[in-house]
């Protein structure tokens, strides 16, 4: 005699495949998230001067000790090009030389400039001497694959001030550099 094939599993099986699914499911979806890498770079639109910027900002600390707020700039404006590095500190015994450029130099030995626009953007009277502005869209495509950097700026006392950029730092820049139309994404 032939028993009739069913269709339908029992309940207590059917809920049990179930379970096992979903959980395998989440298993899957928590791996996923674990492995993929997470974009840590953060951008945000603001209006500087009378126009509409991207920036990043961060705050750093030097070999002596001082910390720095560095902002990542770009304008908004399809006529305006440049990607700015403005730098600033609290230490009031910084004496920044507006007329030198930036050195930045790569874990690979390369050093590269980045040209000093405080004397241009200022007019009359330059800012504090613990404020400098630097031109680094031309670097951008020469260090978009180092994981860090590291910034020599100039003093009027000869002696350098470095400060080391880390990887999540030089991604932000780099993000910065490639926003267009209000979106921004690494190249």
């Amino acid at each position: 005699m032939k028993r009739p094939a069913s269709s339908k599993l029992r309940p207590g099986v059917s809920q049990a495949i179930v379970k096992l699914l979903v959980i395998f499911g989440l298993a899957l979806l928590l791996m996923l998230l674990w492995s993929t890498p997470v974009a840590l770079a953060k951008v945000q639109f603001s209006k500087e001067a009378d126009q509409w910027i991207y920036q990043s900002q961060q705050m750093l600390t030097d070999t002596e000790g001082n910390d720095w707020e560095i902002t990542a700039i770009k304008p908004m404006e399809s006529d305006s090009h440049g990607v700015y590095l403005w730098l600033t500190t609290q230490a009031n015994d910084m004496q920044l030389d507006a007329a030198q450029p930036l050195f930045v130099k790569t874990l690979s030995g390369q050093t590269f400039t980045a040209q000093n626009l405080t004397q241009q953007y200022f007019i009359g009277e330059l800012p504090e001497p613990n404020i400098s502005q630097y031109n680094i869209e031309p670097l951008l495509p020469k260090i978009k694959s180092e994981t860090s950097l590291q910034l020599e700026l100039p003093t009027k006392t000869n002696d350098s001030v470095r400060l080391l950029v880390p990887a999540e730092v030089l991604e932000e820049w780099l993000n910065v550099g490639t926003c267009e139309y209000l979106i921004c994404g690494r190249v």
